[in-house]
C-alpha cells in the first residue's frame, strides 16, 4: 500500500482546491482496505475518490486521508448483460467494455470524470426529469465499513435522485454488480458522441469545476448570485454558461462556502428547497 506524506489535496479534486493530508493512503485490494480501517476506523470521515463534487477547506490539515483509486480495478464480464466493476475503475473505462460486449445504458454518464464507486454513492444521473440513473442496472454492492467487507443488495440501498444510503454511512465501496440490457454498437457510439458534443456546447471547462453543485435547486435563486456577482472578485463563481456550476478561478474555500451557504439561505427565504449535493470538509 502506497503512503504518502503532508500530500498537496488540491491535485486530487476536479475544483483544484483542498489543504494538505499529514499522511494519504492508497489500499490496492479489499484486504488491505479493512486492514487500515481498522487500525484507523477515523480514516472514513475522509475519503477522495474520482475527486468531482468535493470541496475541500485549503487551510485545513488532515492527519489521515483515504483514497480509493488503487483498490479494485477490475471489470469481469459474467455473460447475459451482467458485469462485475471495480469501484476504482473509471466510468468510461466500464462504459466502454460494456458497449463492446453489445450492451448499455448509461453511456449520458461518459462525460462524468468520476470512478464507479463515487457514481454508484452519488446515484449519478441525469436530470430528474429523464428519470435515468446509473442504480437502473445495478444488482449489488459490495463494500468495507468497521466491521469488515459486505454486500449490499439493490433494494436496500435506499434509492431516490442523486441519493444512495451510503451517504448516510461511513464505508467504502469496492465493487459492484450490473446488469445492463442489449444495445447495438452503433446505437452505443452515438450515445456517447452525442453526450461528448452537449457537454461541449453546455459546459463551461473554463476554469476548475466540481459538477453540479445542487441536487435540488431553484434556477432565478442562482441566476439572482450569478446577476450580482457574488464571489467573483474573490475568484470563484457561479458559471455564466453551465446553470448550477461553481469556478475555480484562483479563489479560496471560504468565498466557495460563503456562496453555496447564500443561495441556501435565499432558497429559504424564498420558501424553495434546496439540496447541496457537493460534500465539503471543513
Amino acid at each position: 500500500m502506497q503512503i504518502l506524506e503532508n500530500e498537496d489535496l488540491s491535485k486530487y479534486t476536479t475544483f483544484r482546491m483542498g489543504g494538505t493530508a499529514e499522511k494519504m493512503y492508497f489500499p490496492e485490494s479489499a484486504e488491505e482496505l479493512e486492514a487500515l480501517i481498522r487500525e484507523y476506523p477515523d480514516i472514513l470521515n475522509y475519503v477522495i475518490g474520482g475527486g468531482s463534487n468535493l470541496l475541500i477547506n485549503d487551510e485545513a490539515r488532515y492527519e489521515r486521508v483515504l483514497c480509493t483509486k488503487k483498490i479494485n480495478s477490475e471489470i469481469q464480464s459474467l455473460g447475459d448483460g451482467e458485469f462485475y466493476a471495480g469501484a476504482s475503475e473509471h466510468l468510461q473505462i466500464l462504459i466502454n467494455k460494456v458497449n463492446a460486449e453489445g450492451y448499455g445504458g448509461i453511456e449520458y454518464l461518459f462525460s462524468v470524470p468520476g470512478l464507479v464507486g463515487g457514481a454508484v454513492y452519488m446515484n449519478a444521473g441525469r436530470g430528474p426529469k429523464y428519470k435515468l440513473a446509473i442504480s437502473d442496472y445495478i444488482i449489488s454492492v459490495d463494500y468495507v465499513d468497521e466491521t469488515g467487507l459486505h454486500t449490499m443488495k439493490k433494494e436496500d440501498m435506499g434509492l431516490s435522485y442523486r441519493h444512495t444510503v451510503f451517504q448516510e454511512m461511513k464505508a467504502v465501496i469496492t465493487g459492484v454488480r450490473f446488469k445492463f440490457r442489449p444495445m447495438k454498437p452503433e446505437v452505443s457510439d452515438q450515445r456517447k458522441k452525442g453526450r461528448i458534443e452537449l457537454c461541449k456546447k453546455v459546459q463551461d471547462m473554463s476554469s476548475p469545476n466540481m459538477g453540479t453543485v445542487f441536487s435540488n435547486s431553484f434556477r432565478p435563486v442562482i441566476e439572482l448570485v450569478k446577476l450580482l456577482g457574488m464571489g467573483k472578485k474573490k475568484g470563484v463563481h457561479f458559471s455564466k454558461k453551465t446553470k448550477n456550476w461553481l469556478l475555480n478561478s484562483g479563489g479560496d474555500f471560504k468565498t466557495a462556502v460563503m456562496l453555496i451557504r447564500k443561495v441556501e439561505k435565499l432558497h429559504s427565504l424564498v420558501g424553495k428547497k434546496c439540496k447541496a449535493e457537493v460534500r465539503i470538509w471543513n
